[in-house]
C-alpha cells in the first residue's frame, strides 16, 4: 500500500476519524487523505491526484446517505481499472456497489462495519 484514501458518505460530522488514526499508527510513512460528500472540488482534485500518483492505493468508502453525485469527478477516476488499487466498501452504498460490479478489473471488498475494516487493514498494513 502506497497511500490510503478514505471517502466518508455517512452523514456524521465527526472530524476525529478512528480509521485514519489506525492507518497512521500502523503505516506512518504512507500518505493518508480523506474526503466526504460535502468536500469541495479542490479537495476532490487532491484526492484524484493522490490516486493518479500512487497506483497501490487502498480506497476505503464508508457507506451512508451522503450525496454520491457530488463526488463524481473523484468517482470517475476511482472507477478506472487499476490492477494495484483496492477498494473497500464499509456499510451499505448500493448505487456505488452496482457501479463497481459493472466494471471488470476493479478489485473491491465488502465489509460489514468498522471492526471488520480494522481486521482487514491490520492484515494489509
Amino acid at each position: 500500500m502506497q497511500a490510503f484514501l478514505f471517502i466518508d458518505l455517512s452523514e456524521e460530522t465527526d472530524f476525529d476519524k478512528p480509521i485514519l488514526k489506525m492507518v497512521r499508527q500502523h503505516a506512518p510513512a504512507i500518505p493518508v487523505f480523506d474526503v466526504d460528500a460535502k468536500s469541495d472540488a479542490t479537495l476532490q482534485q487532491y484526492a484524484v491526484r493522490l490516486l493518479q500518483e500512487n497506483p497501490e492505493t487502498v480506497v476505503c468508502i464508508k457507506g451512508g446517505a451522503g450525496d454520491l453525485n457530488r463526488l463524481m469527478p473523484l468517482l470517475e477516476e476511482l472507477l478506472l481499472p487499476h490492477a494495484q488499487r483496492h477498494i473497500v466498501l464499509v456499510g451499505q452504498q448500493s448505487r456505488l456497489l452496482r457501479m463497481l460490479q459493472a466494471r471488470l478489473g476493479i478489485a473491491y471488498t465488502l465489509l460489514a462495519d468498522e471492526e471488520a475494516l480494522r481486521q482487514f487493514l491490520t492484515k494489509s498494513v
